[in-house]
């Protein structure tokens, strides 16, 4: 005892946080711990000290139901933050599909039939072994890129030049495309094909077309330079 008297409470006081944290050598809680026997202050100051460092219970729940709440809040930020970027994702997919969409139909998807106001037919004749030849003019100044061959139950068949909504300019010199050039029909292998008679050949549609051969018709025979021009 009397060597516990003579620490000062200074030193104590000086020792106390490292006592109330158990971090001090077993000789120095020895010592503190005689001395808090003998002084009323210095013990006192040991309960200043719990008191200041324990955190109450309450305070403890509280601060975990905030952190949930932060926790809550941070997660449905997130999910909302994923839906959103989901939306984003899906009307960035609409607009560029879309946009491709309007491109090809106004550029690449051939909708628009060519009206035979503008279309000129001549020089049709027959080769030898029966395939119709005829020579198509269309001479509104425009490109033409595809012809749609398609035949109605009557044995109809119509040679019909289409277009995309924009057009473009035709070449002014040749090589043209199909909008000036010779084409030809074998009737044989078109009645293969659909397994029916085909009486007569129109370029254009059922509603807007030109006669370019009936079954019957009289046609001179097609010249070899034409031949020779078609590939034959």
């Amino acid at each position: 005892m009397d060597k516990g008297r003579k620490i000062s409470c200074e030193i104590i006081k000086d020792i106390l946080p490292l006592y109330y944290d158990n971090v001090c050598s077993d000789d120095s809680k020895k010592m503190v711990e005689e001395h808090l026997r003998e002084c009323h202050n210095c013990k006192m100051e040991l309960e200043k000290l719990k008191d200041e460092i324990h955190v109450p219970e309450k305070t403890i729940v509280e601060n975990r139901k905030d952190v949930n709440v932060l926790k809550n809040i941070s997660a449905s930020w997130r999910r909302k933050r994923l839906k959103s970027f989901i939306k984003g994702g899906i009307l960035s997919a609409l607009l560029i599909s879309i946009i491709i969409l309007g491109y090809v139909g106004l550029f690449e998807w051939k909708i628009i039939s060519v009206s035979t106001d503008v279309v000129e037919i001549r020089e049709v004749s027959e080769m030898e072994n029966g395939i119709i030849v005829f020579y198509a003019e269309i001479n509104d100044g425009y490109s033409l890129n595809t012809i749609k061959y398609d035949a109605d139950n009557e044995g109809n068949l119509f040679v019909t030049p289409l277009r995309p909504i924009i057009k473009e300019k035709a070449d002014e010199q040749p090589p043209y495309g199909l909008e000036k050039g010779y084409d030809f029909i074998d009737i044989k292998d078109q009645e293969d094909y659909r397994g029916m008679e085909i009486k007569t050949i129109y370029y254009g549609t059922p509603n807007d077309k030109i006669l370019i051969w009936k079954k019957g018709m009289a046609l001179p025979k097609t010249s070899k330079e034409v031949e020779k021009n078609l590939g034959f």
